[in-house]
């Protein structure tokens, strides 16, 4: 899967799984993808959570998803949890609910969660929550604006061949392309409801390739290249192309007309789990306009509350996301056809 730029994937991480420790001093093991975003987690936002409540949080790194996914499903066989409170994204939230994974909590607990915008708490037949939202995060469309200064206003200017052949595109078909694709193309997801339509959509994305020059899984490549004038556009993270603006790079992030790409990340807990009371202490913390405001300046995420609640100003709330209505990954989709989808995306690549 590709991962969010912020989860910039660390070693393989030893994870440990700590207790209570004494009644006065509370540990909370929360794991978050690794480097930067972990690292300003620890020093910028979860320190507030502390002085309010007493309870010390070990911040740890985890590694990319599918090899986390893996980590998880390992300790819960053992009856343990690798963490008790963990970062991930929508599909490992539901591949782990499919499996009983998560750790049932009580929405009575967690009065913040109430300031999140609706579908954020993810809750089972029993009413208990087995996931709360934590941030989203945007992928859009960039430019070397050395090359082009003028912002494409549609995502129909990516087929457009005025790139000069140095298009850089994602190689994973869960990267947004095929729903920027449906929507911009065939009216909306429906397409992607049937692997006919799907193949109508890919066969789309293949009129790209004459101007594609990289296809990649690296973050960083796309990136160097996008700065050093070797590409002229593509599909990028929206908070890294601003840390790139800010730092003097010739780059653009566009919020096209029909809408940025945005994705979903969750908190959850494992079910093995022996600090579930602190956990919905910290899931409230972490919920409320405040603490989402504060992360979006420190960490460059969008926050996942109504703006209104929060005191962001303009150019603050422009710097993490938009508000036209975004384009979502179906990950319904590419969960149920999974093999076939890479399957046929990837011979539209190699061919």
């Amino acid at each position: 899967m590709l991962v969010k730029s912020i989860k910039t994937i660390a070693g393989a991480a030893v994870v440990l799984v700590l207790g209570c420790g004494s009644a006065m001093a509370q540990t909370l093991t929360v794991s978050a993808w690794g480097g930067f975003f972990e690292e300003t987690l620890a020093a910028e936002i979860y320190p507030g959570f502390t002085e309010e409540t007493g309870i010390e949080v070990k911040s740890i790194a985890q590694p990319e998803d599918s090899a986390w996914m893996t980590q998880l499903m390992a300790a819960a066989r053992a009856k343990k949890a690798p963490a008790d409170l963990s970062l991930v994204v929508d599909e490992v939230l539901i591949r782990g609910n499919e499996v009983g994974l998560w750790a049932g909590l009580d929405p009575a607990n967690m009065a913040g969660a109430k300031a999140l915008k609706d579908g954020y708490i993810k809750q089972n037949d029993e009413g208990k929550a087995y996931g709360v939202g934590a941030l989203a995060f945007y992928t859009t469309f960039v430019t070397n604006t050395d090359y082009s200064a003028e912002a494409p206003a549609s995502w129909m200017d990516l087929w457009e061949t005025k790139w000069d052949n140095k298009l850089g595109i994602v190689t994973t078909p869960n990267s947004g392309l095929l729903e920027v694709t449906a929507k911009t193309f065939f009216g909306g997801y429906e397409v992607m409801e049937s692997r006919e339509g799907l193949e109508k959509v890919i066969a789309k994305i293949a009129e790209l390739k004459p101007q594609v020059s990289l296809w990649y899984r690296d973050e960083g490549q796309f990136q160097q290249a996008l700065e050093a004038g070797e590409l002229n556009a593509g599909l990028y993270y929206h908070d890294v192309a601003m840390l790139s603006i800010w730092d003097g790079k010739p780059i653009a992030s566009t919020f096209p007309k029909e809408g940025g790409i945005v994705s979903d990340a969750y908190w959850v807990v494992p079910r093995d789990s022996k600090n579930v009371d602190a956990a919905e202490k910290f899931l409230d913390y972490m919920s409320r306009p405040e603490t989402q405001a504060l992360m979006a300046r420190k960490l460059g995420v969008f926050p996942i509350v109504p703006r209104e609640a929060m005191d962001l100003t303009d150019e603050e709330f422009a710097s993490v996301g938009s508000d036209l209505e975004p384009i979502r990954v179906q990950t319904h989709v590419h969960l149920r056809e999974g093999d076939w989808l890479e399957s046929k995306y990837q011979e539209m690549i190699a061919r």
